[in-house]
């Protein structure tokens, strides 16, 4: 009865992550297509030009702590919580960085309309906004994906009809044992 009950919640917990997995490579394959058909994210490269056009920029306080974070084991990413004050009203979010800065203290770029909006370095943010859409590679990462997330979904499919088969063996045999006697 146990093992019955654990081999249902193993099944169960399979489902489950290919569920999760197939959404997951469907979102990733929809944002890597997206961004070749229609490029980078036109407000935000308007907003990052205006930071670079207006030179709104402030010296923020780092946090001492940071959470760092690696993609495909290469890259390493560190987020901070910062802080600055603005014509009297305080701004607080967090930041990622590329590396971990000498000081407590980092040069960001700010939006004088909305200081909430902000960048370390708006000029490589804009260069990469606007690669968005130009490289093929983008397109194939999408396909990598969106193929990715079908093979999932043939998994997902094919587990359910797997369950069913035995039953079904089982009585067939059954039937020929009845015939045999």
């Amino acid at each position: 009865m146990r093992k019955n009950m654990f081999e249902k919640f193993e099944n169960i917990k399979s489902v489950l992550y290919k569920i999760v997995f197939m959404i997951l490579f469907f979102v990733l394959a929809k944002s890597c297509v997206s961004d070749y058909v229609s490029g980078g994210d036109k407000n935000h490269i308007a907003e990052l030009q205006q930071m670079i056009d207006e030179n709104t920029n402030i010296v923020a306080n780092l946090s001492n702590e940071y959470t760092e974070t690696r993609i495909a084991k290469v890259v390493k990413l560190y987020k901070f919580d910062y802080s600055f004050d603005l014509n009297g009203e305080s701004y607080n979010g967090k930041i990622t960085l590329n590396e971990i800065p000498n000081a407590n203290k980092l040069k960001i770029y700010y939006l004088k309309e909305n200081p909430n909006t902000i960048s370390a370095d708006p000029f490589d943010d804009l260069k990469s906004e606007n690669e968005k859409g130009k490289s093929i590679s983008d397109l194939l990462v999408g396909i990598l994906w969106g193929i990715l997330s079908i093979i999932t979904l043939i998994s997902l499919i094919t587990s359910f009809s797997k369950k069913k088969t035995p039953e079904t063996h089982k009585e067939k045999k059954k039937i020929v044992r009845k015939k045999i006697k």
